[in-house]
C-alpha cells in the first residue's frame, strides 16, 4: 500500500491501480451524480439565464430607484423608506424589498444590475422552490412540469427583470406554500407558523397583493393535515397571528418612532396606515365595471390592451385552466389513479388560489402587469398537475405496485391542447400556433405508444407529459424570448421628468443653490425621481399625488430663511390660465403669483416652469 494508490503484484510500466477505498468513493460519487436532480438544475439554470441576460440594459423604475438612492444615505432614511434625501416623503409601501436593493447597491455600487439583482434572484429561486413544493404534494413529474412553466412565464420573466418588488414577494409566498405543505405532511405546528411568518414578510413587500393565496393555503392545510379539527384550527389561528404580527411590525414601529415622520406617498393624511390599506388597498377596487378592453371585468386578462395581459399571462392562464381542469377530470374518472390526501388537497388549493386571484384582479380599477406575479406560481402548478394527470403520471408511491393508471385519454388531450392552441392562433406570428398544433399530434402519438403497452409504456407517459407541456408553453416561450431580446420592463406607471430637463435643472441649480437645504421646492415630487438619483439632494415637496402636504406659511418661512430658492411647478395640473390657476394648491398659487419665471434661462422644455423665489416677497 502506497498512500492512496497501490501497485499491482505484477507491475506494469505506467499503470497504477486505485485502492479499493478510492474506487468505492468514486463509485459513490457516480451514484450520487446519477441521483442528482439534473432536470430541475437545468430548468433553474434556464430560468436564471432568462432573468439575468442583458439585465443591466433593462430600463429602470425611477421612482423606486430614487428611494434606494435616498435610503442609502442614512439609517433614518433606510428605516422609514424615504423617497427623497431629506425624508420629507416615504414610499407608499413597507421598505423590505428596498432594503434588499440598498444592500445590493452598497455591495456592488449604484448600477442598473445591482438595483435589479434582488428581483432577478427572487424570480430564479422561486422556480426550484415551487418544484420542491409540488414534488412533496403531487410527485416529481408534476413538479418538473410546474417548474418548467414558471421558468418561462412571460409575465414572471418580465417582472423579475425589473426593479420593482413583486418577484421577491412571489418568492416569499411560494416559501409559505412550501411550509404549509411540510406542516400538513408532518403534522407539526412549527412549519405552519413559519408559513405565517413568510406570508407576513411578503405583506411587507407588496401589502394585500401578497395575501391573495391565503385562502388557498388555509384550504390546503385544512384538507391535507391528518389531525383533529380542533388541533388544525388552533394551528391555523397561531399561524394567522404570526402572519399579522410580522405583517404589521414595520408599520407599528414607524408609528411609535419618535421625531418627524415622512409623509407616506399616496396617503391622504400622511400615515403609513392610509397608504397601506387605502391607497394600496381597498381604494384600488373599482365600484363599476368598465366597457373598455382591459378594464374591470371577468375577461380582462384575456384581451389585448396597453398592458398586454393576453401576451404576458393570458396564454398561460388559458393553458392552465384547460389542461388543469382536464387533468382533474381524468384523475377523478380513473379508479387506479390513487393519490394521497395531500395531492387532492393541493388540487383544491390551486383552484381556490386561481379563482380568488381572478376575482380580485377583476375588481381592481387598474392592474399593472407586475401585480399578476402572485398568480404565476398557481398557474404553473396547475399546468404541471394537469399535464401529468393527462399522461397518467400519477404519484404511485402511495399505491400498491400492481396498480397502474389508465392509458392517456386521447379525447381529453385533444380538447385541452385544442383550447390552448386555439387561443394562441389569435396572436402573431401564426407559425407559433401552427407549431403548437404540431405538438398536439406528437402528444397524441406518444399517447398511442402508451396504449401499445410493453416496456415503452412508462417512458411514453413521460414523453406524453413533456409534449403536453411543450405545446402549452410554445407561445409563452416565444413571447418571453422576445421580451428578453427587446430588454422590456414592467415599469409602466408614474411619469418622470425627461433626461434633458433633468440635466438642465441640475446644471442650472447646482451653482445657484449652494448652501441651501433644499435643491428646490416642487409641486409634483414623484416626477423628480431622476433628479434625486442624479444629485441626491433634498427637495421640498408641496404635494403628493395632488394632496397638499405643505402650507403656504411653511413655504414662506423656508423661503424667507434661505432654505429654498427655486420652485418647480408643472403646467399639467397647475398652469397660469385662470381656469387652471384656481385648481392649484395654495403653495403653487403663491409661487406662480410671486416667483420670477426662469424657465427659459434654465433651458427647460415642455410643461415645467422653474421660478426663482425672493425672500423679500416671502416676508
Amino acid at each position: 500500500m502506497l498512500g492512496e494508490y497501490e501497485v499491482a503484484e505484477r507491475p506494469v510500466v505506467g499503470r497504477v491501480v486505485l485502492a479499493p477505498t478510492v474506487e468505492r468513493s468514486l463509485a459513490a460519487l457516480g451514484a450520487a451524480a446519477r441521483r442528482a436532480p439534473w432536470p430541475i438544475l437545468l430548468i433553474t439554470v434556464a430560468a436564471a439565464v432568462l432573468r439575468f441576460v442583458e439585465l443591466s440594459g433593462v430600463s429602470a423604475n425611477l421612482f423606486y430607484d430614487a428611494a434606494v438612492r435616498s435610503m442609502a444615505m442614512s439609517w433614518h432614511n433606510f428605516f422609514f423608506g424615504a423617497f427623497d434625501p431629506g425624508a420629507t416623503l416615504s414610499v407608499d409601501k413597507p421598505p423590505l424589498d428596498l432594503w434588499l436593493q440598498v444592500a445590493s447597491v452598497k455591495l456592488l455600487g449604484f448600477t442598473p444590475f445591482a438595483l435589479k439583482l434582488p428581483e432577478a434572484l427572487g424570480g430564479t429561486l422561486t422556480v426550484p422552490l415551487l418544484y420542491d413544493a409540488v414534488r412533496r404534494a403531487v410527485g416529481r413529474p408534476a413538479a418538473l412540469a410546474s417548474a418548467a412553466a414558471l421558468a418561462v412565464v412571460p409575465e414572471s420573466v418580465l417582472t423579475s427583470r425589473s426593479d420593482t418588488m413583486d418577484s421577491v414577494m412571489m418568492l416569499l409566498a411560494v416559501s409559505a406554500l412550501w411550509l404549509v405543505i411540510r406542516g400538513a405532511l408532518s403534522g407539526r405546528r412549527r412549519p405552519l407558523v413559519l408559513a405565517g411568518v413568510a406570508l407576513g414578510l411578503a405583506f411587507n413587500v407588496k401589502l394585500l397583493e401578497a395575501l391573495v393565496p391565503l385562502p388557498a393555503f388555509v384550504a390546503l392545510y385544512a384538507l391535507a393535515a391528518e389531525l383533529p379539527w380542533r388541533r388544525k384550527l388552533e394551528n391555523l389561528l397561531l399561524a394567522l397571528a404570526a402572519m399579522w404580527a410580522v405583517a404589521l411590525s414595520w408599520a407599528v414601529a414607524v408609528t411609535l418612532a419618535p421625531g418627524r415622520h415622512p409623509w407616506a406617498v399616496g396617503s391622504t393624511d400622511g400615515s403609513v396606515w392610509n397608504a397601506m390599506f387605502v391607497f394600496n388597498g381597498f381604494g384600488r377596487v373599482s365600484n363599476s365595471a368598465s366597457t373598455k378592453p382591459g378594464g374591470p371585468g371577468p375577461f380582462r386578462l384575456l384581451v389585448s390592451t396597453g398592458w398586454h395581459y393576453d401576451l404576458l399571462l393570458g396564454c398561460v392562464l388559458v393553458a392552465a385552466l384547460a389542461i388543469g381542469l382536464s387533468g382533474v377530470l381524468v384523475r377523478l374518472a380513473d379508479p387506479h389513479a390513487g393519490g394521497r390526501r395531500i395531492a387532492r388537497a393541493f388540487a383544491v388549493a390551486l383552484a381556490v388560489w386561481i379563482a380568488f386571484a381572478l376575482v380580485v384582479f377583476d375588481l381592481m380599477a387598474t392592474v399593472h402587469v407586475r401585480y399578476l406575479e402572485i398568480l404565476a406560481p398557481a398557474l404553473a402548478a396547475a399546468l404541471g398537475y394537469g399535464a401529468t394527470a393527462l399522461a397518467g403520471l400519477h404519484d404511485w408511491s402511495a399505491a400498491p405496485p400492481w396498480r397502474r393508471a389508465r392509458p392517456p385519454s386521447l379525447a381529453a388531450i385533444v380538447i385541452a391542447l385544442g383550447c390552448t392552441s386555439a387561443y394562441a392562433f389569435g396572436f402573431r406570428p401564426p407559425r407559433v400556433a401552427w407549431g403548437a398544433a404540431a405538438l398536439i399530434l406528437a402528444a397524441l402519438g406518444a399517447a398511442l405508444l402508451v396504449r401499445a403497452g410493453g416496456r415503452v409504456a412508462y417512458p411514453a407517459r413521460w414523453l406524453t407529459a413533456g409534449l403536453i407541456v411543450a405545446c402549452a408553453l410554445t407561445f409563452p416561450v416565444h413571447e418571453t424570448l422576445a421580451l428578453v431580446r427587446s430588454k422590456a420592463n414592467d415599469s409602466l406607471g408614474l411619469g418622470t421628468t425627461s433626461a434633458a430637463n433633468v440635466a438642465a435643472l441640475s446644471a442650472y441649480l447646482e451653482p445657484r443653490t449652494a448652501g441651501t437645504r433644499y435643491e428646490l421646492a416642487v409641486d409634483e415630487p414623484e416626477e423628480l425621481a431622476p433628479l434625486i438619483i442624479r444629485d441626491h439632494r433634498a427637495i421640498l415637496p408641496l404635494t403628493s399625488f395632488g394632496v397638499q402636504i405643505l402650507t403656504v406659511r411653511t413655504l414662506l418661512r423656508d423661503v424667507g430663511s434661505g432654505l429654498v430658492r427655486y420652485a418647480l411647478v408643472s403646467d399639467y395640473r397647475c398652469s397660469a390660465h385662470p381656469a387652471n390657476f384656481a385648481a392649484c394648491t395654495a403653495p403653487a398659487q403663491w409661487i406662480r403669483a410671486n416667483g420670477i419665471d426662469v424657465t427659459r434661462q434654465a433651458g427647460l422644455t415642455g410643461r415645467l416652469r422653474l421660478f426663482l423665489l425672493s425672500p423679500a416677497r416671502a416676508g
